[in-house]
């Protein structure tokens, strides 16, 4: 499955921090309808001096956010995203939205993450139809798959499409691509998937790695860890912990290169009954 490209570096950049994230909402496949929430808490570890350097050598400017942010030490928690999961027997419907804590909120005028995602419920997990994605001011993305090929819209999928691409197959987005393992058993090897995050679509491969007891709500829980592959024109590293029983990730990891200077962390609060 794809993994696809924050406000920790601009008005649009760490938005851009949450997406990259990209974690499903947790739920458990009923055939009755229901709506289902899960709640995520992000964190971000940065790293000021790998940052300034990077602007150094290519010359870029540090906006005002940079300034506030510089003064961070460590990890900090900075938002908490809300997935709401919609089931009708065989489609699906998830909203979410990523809302700032209360010092990012203030400095980047409450900006917001929202993303939605419609499509069906089969046997290979969650297949997305449409999917879209909204970073604070910017404009709303939209990927949409129409016959042979997925199709970008900004704004409106009513005006002609921005770029396209040919696809057949199932399609992954930023928020179905952890819900292949729900209700299936985690896959031994990796696994290739594609993914669109609104902008493009790429394929990520997801090797499996050690398991591990995982401290989890005052407790340990058995997991197993994923991380994908890097390379040249995606240095970016992520991984995340799958538990063994639910199959839900409990916590994922992105490293992002010299260009950001930072590690970003999203913890799933609470294991919702399955």
């Amino acid at each position: 499955m794809k993994i696809t490209q924050l406000m920790l570096y601009g008005r649009s950049t760490f938005l851009a921090l949450l997406s990259l994230l990209a974690l499903p909402a947790l739920f458990c496949v009923n055939a009755s309808a229901q709506t289902l929430q899960f709640e995520y808490d992000l964190k971000i570890t940065a790293d000021p001096a790998k940052r300034a350097a990077y602007l150094k050598q290519s010359g870029e400017a540090p906006s005002p956010y940079e300034q506030v942010l510089s003064l961070v030490k460590g990890s900090m928690s900075v938002a908490t995203v809300v997935d709401k999961v919609d089931l009708r027997k065989d489609q699906y419907h998830i909203n979410s939205t990523g809302t700032l804590g209360t010092v990012l909120s203030t400095v980047l005028a409450d900006q917001k993450l929202l993303r939605d995602s419609v499509g069906a419920i089969t046997k290979e997990g969650f297949v997305s139809n449409t999917y879209q994605e909204k970073r604070g001011n910017t404009e709303l993305l939209i990927a949409k798959v129409e016959k042979s090929a997925l199709n970008f819209y900004k704004v409106s999928s009513r005006t002609p499409p921005v770029g396209s691409t040919p696809f057949t197959g199932r399609l992954y987005d930023m928020l179905t691509v952890g819900y292949q393992f729900i209700g299936r058993d985690l896959p031994g090897k990796s696994i290739t998937l594609p993914v669109t995050d609104g902008r493009s679509l790429k394929t990520y491969t997801l090797i499996r790695g050690e398991p591990w007891e995982f401290p989890f709500d005052g407790g340990k829980v058995k997991a197993i860890r994923y991380y994908k592959t890097t390379s040249k024109d995606d240095p970016a590293t992520f991984e995340v912990w799958f538990s063994e029983k639910e199959h839900i990730p409990l916590r994922s990891v992105i490293g992002l290169n010299a260009q950001y200077g930072a590690t970003i962390q999203i913890d799933l609060k609470k294991i919702p009954k399955m």
